[in-house]
């Protein structure tokens, strides 16, 4: 029996996926997620303005969504991909830096900004890249999974956030986050080609 290798474009389409798989799970291994409530609560706010910062967040996430589905097919994916956990990121250190009413409304701000500009760029980026490979039949199969590995993340957040806060506190779980959205790289590794 005589083994073929893998077609060039099977092993383009490997790494492709693999590195999404990897991008979708740091998206969501984000340790203060778990535990952004005791930080409000912890920091006085009342529940009506723990509510209004969800409003805040919605309402950013909503309002930005379409916008940045533009941007997506105007400005490069990847660097989109980058800008995005750099955002959370940045309203993340807010959080922990200046725990207030104000600087968590512009984290969740920076958050939502953050989140609608990743995800109509990924969800083309993606697209794009397969049809490039000649493996668009396969783009729900890897979305799929990429979601999967986002509530892995999850998942595993939710598992480490009791001790590291316990260990550091809140401070500890930000400086977790914050070091995971500062690898804004990763999103540019999705696609070694032309993201546009």
């Amino acid at each position: 029996m005589t083994l073929t290798p893998p077609r060039a474009s099977d092993v383009r389409v490997r790494r492709l996926t693999n590195t999404l798989y990897g991008y979708a799970f740091l998206d969501d291994f984000i340790l203060l997620y778990p535990v952004y409530a005791l930080l409000f609560s912890d920091a006085g706010l009342s529940v009506e303005q723990i509510s209004s910062l969800f409003a805040v967040w919605s309402v950013t996430g909503v309002l930005l969504e379409v916008p940045s589905g533009v941007w997506a097919d105007t400005v490069s994916r990847r660097l989109l991909l980058c800008a995005g956990p750099l955002l959370t990121g940045a309203g993340f250190v807010l959080w922990v830096a200046v725990p207030s009413y104000g600087a968590f409304a512009a984290g969740f701000l920076l958050w939502g900004a953050g989140g609608a500009l990743a995800s109509g760029a990924l969800e083309a980026l993606v697209h794009d890249e397969l049809s490039r490979l000649g493996a668009a039949g396969r783009y729900a199969r890897v979305m799929g999974r990429a979601r999967a590995a986002g509530m892995v993340a999850v998942m595993a957040a939710m598992g480490l956030a009791g001790p590291v806060l316990a260990w550091g506190g809140h401070t500890a779980a930000g400086a977790a986050s914050v070091l995971v959205c500062a690898d804004g790289g990763r999103g540019a590794a999705v696609s070694r080609a032309s993201c546009r």
